[in-house]
């Protein structure tokens, strides 16, 4: 593909922020998934041990995967950069080498490979149309399997990647050969914007420039191959030609279809086309064992690939009738290969100093996924607006080349105003960006269920969603993990949230006969009882959304956590809807100081506050009248989501983006929920308070989260989110005008309180539990539930200010500073006895990366700005030198180690993003009059 010099050039500018790597960087801290329990807790363990041994082998006889496999755990990569792919459509994992690697195509299932022939190919020709260089564009050491002839020539220093999810620029410095080469990779993965963000694809945007004096020749070649999975029985697909289809659309491709499993799925590459490029040009099938030298030898000799001549049948010989019968000579046919691989080229032509560019796409299509177990079919979300019948793949890829351009307009608008806000650190800038990865590459799946629920449902438009507590626990939607990292989707695609509340709503009153045995203690209990918010929604591996409960350590139903962080969920859902169905399209009506604003009998009616019709609406709004009128500003992601005008402006050669619909109603969401959220309070109120003073007490065994850390009677964590969710349902009683219901709740609240002080408080602290053993035990994660009350907007005073701001400042002092030296964040436990992390369990000794990012949230909404920075930026500079970036833990242990790689829980980081927007750092004003900017905001 001949290719112009082109001007504007300023998508490729480099970001400033995010994940900033040599391609030819090694980590400096080592980390590795090596768990090393102490002696009284393995002996603490050992029934579960054995107990779990004998699952363990059960699974492996049946030729299944256990949900959680401590056997075999994955250590950490530490080579990753940003995944591409949309969500719910499977994922390809990148290198910041240049590897294509991890891939997810079947949903929830990993493969943690390599694949050294699904490469980016550089040729570069001088004026004389000569090879003057030639490269795969990867740095990392060549592996055994890669085709021998392909040469791996780039110098790693010269090369510069640079992470900002979901887009990512790696700079190549060919200056020696008179070129400059930046490729730019887009996923749509697009806050607010449904149906493209489920689209499985990725764009990649070449851009050349000629530093030298004469004429250059810049060809990209792209080449895949069918990827060994684990699922695939060893069959082999021929690779199919699909080019017909692109020519309306200026675009032109290769296809291969192979299996995942028992499903198809067909990689489509393809690439913009000019007027003047027949259909055919710059393609090869070949056979990645036989004859991948001749891609290279192709290249090299003519700049493009072509097709292989020798895998072409020659014609039948016909003999001459004029000559009479002559004997003919018997000739070995040649072997002919079957192709399994493809390759497509295109070149850029460069004048010196000019500059051109060239677009590929790369999309998978496997539409369909059914499971072993279960006999009905489930289509993919993206179906809904490309089909389900196995060839969409060109027409996703030629959707892709013509609206990219459209997708990183909304990317700009959405992440600028976090980039540009002076009060958010430099290292959390890029931190909630990168993390962003999970929600796409957390085995995430997503299905178009539009028939199947009926108006007023939010499925119906929106479908069923699943993501992983983590790639190593294969769990879906794991709900006490969810909780931390729910503020992500809340905030950027609240209608994925909204459904995953109604798919857990429909759930509470379930009951099942069927049992299990618990390995924790080996009590045989029931999967699932009534009035309960079950642990998660099912196994990849079985049928998920359908058998719940795959989790079988212990007794979930009996979880104290559970239910109260389904109400906490709904509250705090119920502000941010609120917040983005604002009646006016201005900063003021937008701010969550002008939300959380409310006056009695108006909590819901935002529109009536706003124009002055609500009861005291005449009074002056002193969070609003504080704030000076809003400058002008570029347009964000609601702007144009909510805007009732249809702007003519156009990019250049694409159509208008269909932006999504707009969020959920927040007063029928909360409508629905309320009956759920009440029946939830009152059944752990009932079961769980054993002597009646309001709060409820912990069963002794791990009961919650911290699955290895026993609880024993009231505890701070259980009893702080148990206060909340009580708050939390009490708001709702009130919004929704019940009187009898919010005169229980309050009650219920203050006897719950008065309890809560007298038995937890010890004045600088909340206990751990009431046991004497723990009684000098700080707990990092004691405040989760005033957190969430903070981020629901709740004016309710539950947890006295002091008391708040006191404990805060004790696990600052502890856990943080007197752990790694602030280094690794705040250590789950800290014994004050002992000046150390608390060994009592194994989690105790953990620092949760996802808690972490929680319990610096709750510091930003006590104006303790600079402690929050210092803790959660301490972690994330160890993760980022350890190399844990795009596959982040659950977990991290005083020697380095690591557990759970690439976990749900750090999305909680979002939560830090919504404090700081709700309670920004007061600067303090100096003497000339201008504002002095702290140092912790600066970064680290």
């Amino acid at each position: 593909m001949e290719m112009d010099t082109i001007g504007d050039q300023e998508k490729d500018q480099v970001p400033k922020y995010g994940l900033k790597l040599a391609l030819n960087h090694e980590y400096p801290l080592q980390s590795k998934q090596i768990i090393i329990p102490s002696a009284k807790q393995m002996f603490d363990m050992m029934p579960l041990t054995t107990r779990y041994l004998k699952y363990y082998v059960g699974k492996k006889i049946s030729k299944k995967k256990p949900i959680m496999d401590y056997i075999h755990m994955i250590s950490a990569q530490r080579m990753y950069g940003c995944p591409i792919g949309g969500i719910g459509g499977g994922t390809i994992g990148r290198g910041y080498k240049g590897e294509f690697c991890r891939f997810q195509l079947y949903p929830g299932i990993y493969d943690h490979i390599t694949v050294p022939e699904c490469q980016f190919i550089v040729n570069i020709r001088n004026t004389n149309n000569e090879t003057i260089f030639q490269s795969v564009l990867s740095t990392y050491n060549k592996p055994k399997k890669a085709p021998s002839s392909w040469e791996w020539n780039l110098n790693g220093a010269d090369c510069q990647y640079t992470a900002l999810y979901p887009r990512a620029w790696t700079t190549y410095d060919l200056g020696k050969y008179g070129v400059k080469l930046v490729c730019r990779q887009i996923s749509p993965v697009i806050p607010h914007n449904y149906k493209d963000s489920s689209l499985p694809c990725a764009v990649f945007v070449f851009t050349a420039t000629n530093v030298s004096e004469e004429h250059r020749h810049v060809s990209i070649t792209q080449t895949w191959t069918e990827i060994p999975l684990k699922a695939n029985k060893k069959k082999k697909h021929l690779a199919k030609l699909e080019m017909e289809r692109y020519s309306e659309e200026n675009t032109c491709g290769v296809s291969l279809e192979q299996k995942v499993g028992e499903t198809s799925c067909t990689f489509t590459v393809a690439k913009k086309k000019d007027e003047k490029e027949t259909i055919h040009e710059g393609y090869c099938l070949w056979n990645a064992a036989k004859t991948s030298s001749y891609v290279w030898e192709c290249l090299k000799k003519h700049g493009k690939l072509g097709p292989d001549p020798s895998l072409t049948p020659p014609p039948p010989k016909v003999p001459d009738k004029s000559e009479g019968k002559v004997e003919e000579k018997k000739e070995k046919p040649k072997k002919i290969y079957k192709c399994d691989s493809i390759g497509l080229s295109s070149v850029i032509s460069l004048d010196p100093g000019g500059t051109g560019a060239t677009e590929f796409c790369l999309a998978w299509d496997m539409p369909i996924i059914k499971y072993k177990k279960d006999k009905k079919i489930h289509r993919r979300y993206y179906t809904k607006y490309f089909g389900s019948d196995g060839i969409a793949g060109a027409s996703i890829a030629a959707y892709a080349l013509k609206n990219y351009k459209n997708w990183e307009k909304q990317l700009v608008e959405w992440q600028d105003p976090i980039l540009t806000n002076s009060n958010i650190p430099d290292w959390l800038k890029g931190a909630l960006m990168n993390e962003l990865y999970y929600i796409a590459d957390g085995g995430t799946i997503w299905f178009d269920v539009a028939e199947e629920f009926p108006e007023g449902d939010p499925r119906r438009d929106f479908g069923l969603f699943g993501y992983l507590e983590g790639h190593e626990y294969r769990m879906y939607n794991t709900y006490d993990v969810h909780f931390y990292a729910s503020f992500a989707l809340a905030q950027l695609w609240p209608n994925l949230q909204v459904v995953l509340q109604y798919m857990f709503r429909d759930t509470i009153a379930l009951e099942t006969e069927k049992c299990r045995t618990s390995l924790y203690d080996g009590k045989t209990v029931k999967f699932k009882i009534k009035d309960s918010i079950p642990h998660d929604l099912g196994d990849p591996a079985d049928v998920p959304f359908s058998n719940i409960n795959a989790y079988n350590i212990h007794d979930v139903s009996e979880w104290r956590d559970l239910n109260i962080k389904f109400v906490l969920q709904v509250a705090r859902d119920h502000r941010l809807l609120r917040a983005y169905s604002a009646p006016f399209n201005t900063d003021r009506y937008r701010s969550m100081a002008y939300i959380d604003d409310v006056r009695a009998g108006t909590e819901d009616d935002l529109y009536a506050r706003a124009t002055g019709q609500a009861a005291g609406a005449g009074e002056p709004v002193v969070a609003a009248a504080a704030a000076p009128p809003a400058p002008a500003r570029p347009k964000d992601i609601l702007d144009l989501l909510y805007r009732t005008v249809e702007e003519p402006e156009e990019l250049e050669e694409a159509e208008a983006p269909e932006l999504g619909a707009a969020v959920w109603d927040a007063r029928a969401y909360v409508t629905d929920m309320y009956p759920a959220c009440a029946a939830l309070v009152r059944r752990a109120a009932a079961a769980w308070d054993k002597d009646g003073d309001g709060l409820i007490e912990n069963g002794g065994f791990p009961d919650q989260t911290y699955d290895a850390w026993v609880m024993s009677g009231p505890s701070a964590y259980c009893g702080g989110l148990w206060l909340a969710a009580v708050a939390g349902v009490l708001s709702m009683a009130r919004t929704l005008s019940l009187e009898e219901d919010a005169a229980e709740f309050s009650k219920l609240l203050e006897r719950a309180k008065a309890a809560f002080e007298e038995k937890l408080w010890n004045g600088s602290y909340y206990r751990f539990d009431t046991r004497p053993a723990n009684e000098r035990v700080l707990m990092s994660d004691q405040l989760a539930g005033h957190w969430f009350l903070r981020a629901s907007g709740s004016t309710e005073t539950v947890f006295p200010e002091a008391h708040v701001r006191k404990a805060l400042c004790s696990i600052y002092e502890n856990n943080v500073l007197k752990f790694m030296d602030g280094k690794m964040g705040a250590v789950n436990g800290f014994s004050l006895e002992r000046g150390r992390a608390d060994a009592t369990a194994l989690q105790s000794g953990e620092v949760w990366v996802g808690v972490v990012s929680g319990l610096a949230a709750t510091m930003i909404y006590e104006g303790m700005h600079e402690e929050a920075f210092k803790t959660a930026g301490g972690l994330y500079n160890t993760l980022t030198q350890m190399g844990l970036s795009f596959e982040t833990p659950e977990a991290l242990y005083e020697n380095g180690n690591h557990r759970s790689i690439a976990y749900m829980r750090p999305l909680a980081i979002w939560g830090m993003y919504q404090a700081i927007i709700t309670t920004p750092p007061v600067h303090t004003p100096m003497a000339n009059g201008q504002v002095a900017k702290e140092n912790h905001v600066n970064g680290l």
